[in-house]
């Protein structure tokens, strides 16, 4: 039967069928377009897929009312590390033939980043496992939903070689650009960026994947001490009680001159040698509660005095807990982004007077710490008085000096304690000869008798 299109004479349908070789012809030159854009290495499944998901802001709708982008960029994909693999190397859940099939439902982006690190742990075992007993490992666990993964730090399909130890690609600076930007102003970033590839990145001093809280303890010194391994040798030609200072006295605190300086009191558990967790902390049981964290963790929480202190110590080594619980002091910088801005050496302070003077900025701030998830450290704002309170001479007795803060009140009192100690034993030791020598006598008289 004919139609209007192959009937003879008629215009109209001469004029559709024109119109429709022309639409059919543009359509096949598009595709040709779209095709030959395809770069070399894309061929076979792998260019199918690229037909669509090269097209600019290919998205999927996520009932959150987040929007899940799928748009791949092809030539990036075809010099990644991953593309010899192909999509379905990490996509084979999806069946070409039937795609796009109904989906199963994915609530966020967060949730399909979280199901494809099971992807990547396929592959990459040891990084995975390395990973697990990170602090972002840690974070994630704890439920926060911004604690990085896999394809936060790597996106899966541009992923390239040597990317992510390069100064200016290093993934870390996307969550921690405060930071970041202190260690390009410091000595570290301005040797990197001049081509030392020696000079510390992120990575050097944190990890890559098994990324770590150095500030804990003497973690951060052994960080530094890694590199400057000559470190305590040169300050002893010129630095009293080198290992003293080296154990109660932060790099930073000296190595950023302009830093604002505390001590921090950290809560430690003497048997396994690491810091207490916060759940057996300012709010375990019988401690007055505190405010719970909420901004950074270098942002003190309130309200320690120093008869809250002594209860807090009293209560965590109550009678029948076998891990005794000290606190170990250390001077420190107040911030992470002050932790990073280090100066060269001829910077730093070696004035004795900085802190060892009557009234010295850095103890007039005081915070007690205990670990957070991963060990991030979480600190309470504490009363300068604890440092010269009757309460904190046990407290503080691990890292103070006597005259070493010109603290007098502190230093009569850590005076008392030490001949109050020494009374003790002498009185004690007293007694002791003078009962033996009472029995003897006593012994001798009865047998004569």
């Amino acid at each position: 039967m004919e139609t209007d299109v192959t009937r003879p004479g008629s215009r109209g349908g001469v004029a559709r069928r024109l119109a429709a070789i022309g639409a059919a012809a543009a359509a096949a030159f598009a595709l040709a377009l779209v095709w030959t854009a395809r770069p070399a290495a894309a061929a076979g499944p792998d260019a199918q897929c690229l037909t669509c998901h090269s097209m600019p802001g290919l998205e999927m709708p996520l009932p959150d009312g987040e929007k899940l982008p799928l748009t791949i960029a092809a030539d990036s994909f075809a010099h990644s590390i991953h593309s010899p693999l192909g999509c379905t190397g990490c996509h084979s859940d999806i069946s070409l033939p039937a795609h796009p099939a109904a989906m199963p439902v994915i609530k966020s982006g967060r949730e399909f980043s979280l199901k494809m690190v099971q992807v990547c742990q396929t592959c990459h075992v040891q990084q995975s496992k390395e990973w697990q007993t990170s602090v972002h490992a840690a974070l994630v666990r704890e439920g926060n939903g911004v604690a990085p993964v896999c394809t936060n730090c790597h996106s899966p399909h541009a992923v390239q070689k040597g990317v992510a130890e390069a100064i200016d690609t290093v993934p870390c600076k996307a969550c921690h650009a405060a930071v970041f930007t202190a260690y390009s102003g410091s000595v570290h970033g301005i040797l990197r960026r001049g081509g030392m590839a020696q000079a510390p990145l992120c990575f050097s001093c944190h990890g890559a994947h098994a990324v770590h809280v150095p500030s804990e303890i003497q973690g951060l010194k052994d960080v530094c001490l890694g590199c400057h391994k000559n470190a305590v040798a040169e300050h002893s030609t010129w630095l009293p009680n080198v290992d003293l200072h080296f154990g109660v006295v932060s790099c930073p605190a000296c190595h950023v001159p302009g830093a604002h300086r505390r001590v921090d009191l950290v809560l430690f558990n003497s048997t396994t040698q690491k810091t207490t967790p916060e759940a057996e902390g300012p709010e375990s049981e019988g401690v007055p509660e505190f405010v719970s964290p909420g901004s950074s963790s270098m942002t003190p929480r309130p309200g320690l005095d120093p008869q809250t202190l002594f209860t807090l110590l009293q209560t965590l080594n109550r009678p029948g807990v076998a891990d005794k619980t000290v606190i170990q002091g250390r001077l420190e910088v107040s911030t992470a982004v002050e932790a990073h801005q280090i100066a060269p050496a001829e910077s730093a302070i070696s004035d004795c007077a900085t802190c060892h003077r009557a009234g010295a900025n850095a103890f007039q701030s005081v915070v007690v710490s205990v670990a957070g998830p991963g060990g991030i450290p979480v600190r309470y704002g504490a009363d300068k008085d604890v440092l010269s309170s009757a309460f904190s001479i046990a407290s503080i007795g691990g890292f103070y000096a006597i005259g070493g803060t010109r603290i007098t009140i502190l230093d009569a009192l850590v005076v008392l304690a030490l001949l109050g100690g020494f009374g003790f034993a002498i009185v004690h030791g007293s007694m002791r000869i003078f009962f033996r020598k009472f029995f003897n006598h006593t012994r001798h008289e009865q047998r004569k008798g």
